[in-house]
């Protein structure tokens, strides 16, 4: 029996899955958060195989959450249930340790389909998500400072300089446009959106 655990900060959603995962042969809910504080307060009495989680709710640090969970006693697998499209959002909390992340407009089988491997220690890719992973070459597998050439690790370190596309641009002898380019594909590498982000991902790989 695949004891689930349900972190979802809307009462329907949690009662919704409840109701639907109980119906499964072979899946038992074992218990409910309407934020991150709540789920690491009942997780552990809870102990789950798999958390069902929402990681847009209250108190939610993005992909550290997956982290935190997986660093937990016990440390149960984490299915990633969210709003968001299964796109680069992805690519951040699959690093970081979850074996699926599903969009809710994905339906309860396919739910389930993830649930059981990632019970069974697998982790599941949907379709929409594989294809992502396939047209933009992202390979998930690999150690994160390894996912970056040697030029969009130059383009890192400007970045974290403060430098804008046109300086970067003039220091390697490139136009802004092909430095935007890269700044993009470093984007997608990684799962960030944003600047920030992508220079906080290399000072934690020891990139700078």
């Amino acid at each position: 029996m695949i004891r689930v655990f349900i972190a979802d900060d809307h009462e329907v959603v949690r009662d919704g899955l409840w109701r639907a995962l109980d119906d499964r042969p072979g899946v038992s809910p074992c218990g409910v958060a309407a934020s991150i504080d709540e789920l690491f307060e009942r997780m552990r009495a809870a102990a789950p195989d798999v958390v069902v989680l929402d990681v847009h709710m209250p108190g939610s640090d993005g992909p550290d959450v997956v982290r935190d969970i997986r660093r937990a006693p016990g440390a149960p697998a984490v299915v990633v249930f969210t709003r968001f499209d299964e796109d680069s959002h992805a690519i951040a909390y699959l690093r970081a340790g979850a074996s699926a992340f599903l969009s809710k407009r994905r339906s309860m089988n396919e739910l389930n389909d993830a649930i059981a491997k990632a019970a069974g220690g697998g982790r599941y890719i949907t379709p929409t998500l594989a294809d992502y992973l396939f047209v933009n070459q992202v390979d998930i597998e690999r150690a994160p400072g390894d996912v970056l050439s040697e030029r969009e690790i130059e383009v890192v370190r400007f970045l974290s300089e403060g430098l804008r596309a046109t300086e970067i641009a003039a220091s390697l002898g490139l136009s802004a446009s092909t430095v935007n380019t890269y700044v993009q594909r470093i984007r997608v590498k990684l799962g960030v959106r944003t600047t920030v982000e992508i220079v906080r991902f290399a000072e934690e790989n020891g990139l700078l």
